[in-house]
Formats: C-alpha cells, sequence, structure tokens
C-alpha cells in the first residue's frame, strides 16, 4: 500500500481531508470466508488544492486487486451494465457518425464485450485489460488481446496506432490518470478520439452512494475535475453526458482529442466544492447510524435481497456483519452457494429458498433498489428496509 503525495490529475501536493475510513474493507471478494483473515486497510477521501480532484490517501497494489479472482467485475455480466454498454455506443456514435477508423482500442475491456460493437467501425481492434492475462496475445473474433496494465502496452508499436480509444469505468482504478492521458497523446495518432466513461461523483455525493467509495476505486471524477485532467495534458474537451442510471450513484461519459489550439484552464470554487462534499458525507453518516437501528430492530426472520459486489462496504457504513441475515437472496442462479471472504453470508437462489410470508427484508444491492423492491413485494413482506433514503 502506497500513500499518494501527487494528485492524481496535476503536479498539486496539498490535500484536504474530507473523510477518514478507518478499517475500510475489501469489496468483491467472493470466496470462503475466514474470520481471522483481515481483508481491510485504512483509507482516506481527500480532495486535491487547488484542483478540487478527489481521490485516496491509500493505493493498494494493483496485482492484489484486480486478479482474476479478487475482481469480480465484467462488463456483459448483468443486464444493468449491458444497458450501459448500449448509452455508451450510443453517446459515442454522436462522435463517429460516418467516420471509420483504422485502429480501435478498448482500455479495461474485460470480457470484450464493448470492443465487439466496434468491429464494424474499425479495422483493426484490440481490449487491453491485466484481467485478461490467461488470453494475453490471442486474437478473438478479430480482436487483439493485450493482459497487462495500461502502462504497459505501447499504443503506437503493440498494434496500428489508434485514432479510436474507449475506455470505460477504467481510470478511476489507475495510480495516476494524468500519465494515462499522457501517454496516449504521445502514443496515438494525432486527430485519435478519445471517449472515456466514468463514475461520476458528483452523482455519487447527491445519491448518497458513499458505499461506492471502495479501495478499487482510487479516483473519484466529476466534469470539473476532468475536464482539469484534459487541461492539465493539453487536450481539448469536445463534449459530455450524463447517465444518472448508471452504477455507484451514476456515470459521467465525456469525449476530447488532443488539443490543435491553446485551452482556456479550467477554474472552481474550492471552498464551497469541499462544504458541499463534507454536508453530504456528514448527512450520509446520519443516514446510517439511523438504518443501523432500524436493522437491529427488523422483526425476524430477515432476509438480505442481492448478492452486491460492494456488500461489505455497505455493512462497514452501517456497523454490522449481517450474520442476523438468515441468507441473501438473489436472482443469479449462479450465485447460488456464494459467499463472502470477508462477510459470514451465503447467497440463494430465489428459486431455491421459500422465505415465509411476513418474513423482514434488507435490500443490499443498492445498485439495484428499484426492481428489487419489486420482488420482495411478490413474497408478502412484513417490512422492507431500503438502508438509505436519497
Amino acid at each position: 500500500m502506497n500513500e499518494i503525495t501527487e494528485c492524481g490529475i496535476s503536479e498539486a501536493k496539498d490535500f484536504h481531508s474530507l473523510w477518514k475510513l478507518p478499517g475500510l474493507p475489501m469489496t468483491e471478494c467472493f470466496g470462503r470466508y475466514d474470520p481471522n483473515h483481515n481483508l481491510a486497510f485504512d483509507q482516506e477521501l481527500l480532495i486535491s488544492i487547488p484542483t478540487g480532484h478527489v481521490q485516496l490517501r491509500n493505493q493498494l497494489d494493483p496485482k492484489i486487486l484486480y486478479g482474476t479472482s479478487e475482481y469480480s467485475f465484467r462488463t456483459g455480466g448483468s443486464d444493468k451494465s449491458r444497458r450501459g454498454v448500449d448509452f455508451f455506443l450510443a453517446y459515442l456514435q454522436q462522435f463517429t457518425a460516418g467516420r471509420f477508423f483504422e485502429s480501435a482500442v478498448d482500455v479495461g475491456g474485460n470480457d470484450l464485450f464493448v470492443v465487439r460493437g466496434l468491429t464494424e467501425t474499425a479495422r483493426h481492434c484490440a481490449v487491453v485489460d491485466p484481467i485478461c492475462v490467461q488470453i494475453d496475445g490471442q486474437i478473438i473474433d478479430g480482436i487483439k488481446v493485450f493482459g497487462r496494465f495500461v502502462e504497459e502496452v505501447d499504443f503506437s508499436s503493440d498494434f496500428p496506432r489508434a485514432d479510436l480509444v474507449i475506455c470505460r469505468h477504467t481510470l478511476e482504478h489507475v495510480a495516476n490518470p494524468r500519465k494515462v492521458i499522457d501517454q496516449w497523446f504521445r502514443q496515438c495518432a494525432e486527430d485519435c478520439l478519445y471517449v472515456v466513461e466514468i463514475p461520476c461523483f458528483e452523482n455519487l455525493v447527491e445519491s448518497l452512494r458513499f458505499d461506492a467509495v471502495f479501495h478499487q476505486h482510487v479516483h473519484y471524477f466529476d466534469l470539473s475535475s476532468f475536464q482539469r485532467l484534459i487541461w492539465e495534458c493539453g487536450g481539448e474537451y469536445l463534449g459530455h453526458t450524463f447517465n444518472h442510471q448508471g452504477s455507484c450513484g451514476g456515470a459521467l461519459l465525456v469525449a476530447f482529442r488532443r488539443a490543435k489550439t491553446k485551452q482556456v484552464k479550467p477554474e472552481i470554487e474550492l471552498a464551497s466544492r469541499i462544504a458541499w462534499f463534507e454536508r453530504r458525507i456528514a448527512l450520509y453518516k446520519t443516514q446510517m447510524a439511523m438504518m443501523k437501528e432500524e436493522l437491529d430492530a427488523l422483526p425476524g426472520p430477515v432476509y438480505g435481497y442481492g448478492a452486491s459486489l460492494m456488500l461489505a462496504t455497505l455493512g462497514y457504513h452501517l456497523q454490522t456483519d449481517f450474520s442476523q441475515l438468515t441468507c441473501v437472496l438473489d436472482d443469479d442462479v449462479a450465485r447460488d452457494g456464494a459467499t463472502y471472504e470477508n462477510i459470514p453470508v451465503t447467497v440463494r437462489h430465489t428459486a431455491k429458498v421459500a422465505p415465509a410470508p411476513n418474513s423482514s427484508y434488507l435490500i443490499t444491492s443498492l445498485e439495484n433498489i428499484r426492481p428489487i423492491y419489486r420482488r420482495i413485494l411478490d413474497l408478502s413482506p412484513r417490512r422492507i428496509l431500503v438502508p438509505l433514503v436519497c
């Protein structure tokens, strides 16, 4: 674990602490529960002065965070993520219509789900993602796979010089996004188009999704901080949109390119920005304390619903290990019988468990509150606790 000394989007070295998070648990850790295996690390949420960029103080070794067993997210793994891909490709089309690319690269493309939608748009396609290490160097359906970290790939020689780079939900994970975009601008074609999607911190704060502050997400961008990043690297901002139904409270999509003329430096009002973040964090803490009391008072039996990848951080803020739950129900049959390495609960497929009428339920996946609430209503619940009011 390394403690940062410099802002991830600039050379600024001054920080203001927004939130100390001692013993924050790891997320996305499915496996055998071991109470003696401590999967938690001290963490702190910082804001950079003067850029206003939010990031974690401590960065864990990415080789630990993103092993094939430790990191569970796959783009095509759920209906919600597939809808997110459709949203992204529709936005991308606004900038690519009528243009044919020589070389398109998807940075962070894990299961090749997104780049398959580009094979008719570009002559050559590639994916860069370290979790593809077992298929590194292979060509699958015409797509060249690089199972490496983005910093280890040369965009000017490992494949035809890229003139289209897409990157969904990846830059928030890398140690230094500025160096990555500097790398792209050096190694890609001069007219290369870049379209990036990231969790939006402004949306996260608005929706109080602070359970989505976790070790894998080192950086927390919003539009102002990402525009500052583009400017720092000598780029030109082209446009943006929001997917308010995206993960972690909502996503931000930004298009940009290397600047051809001098760009105006983006400015922010830092004091009001910090004050707003801190007010929302305080409100979240109050809500979690209230929800903890409600959870402890729920009449049994109590079932969780939704095998969230971030269940451990939700439990951290609720100050519970969820051991009072009979099990966590989930609609994915592949999750039946799954357990978490750091939470003493078992996941059961909804077709294999029949809760008695008038049981109580805790929604344990904040990514899917609305569909889960509707599903629970069919089970004749006594109480349904949604652990977040926003």
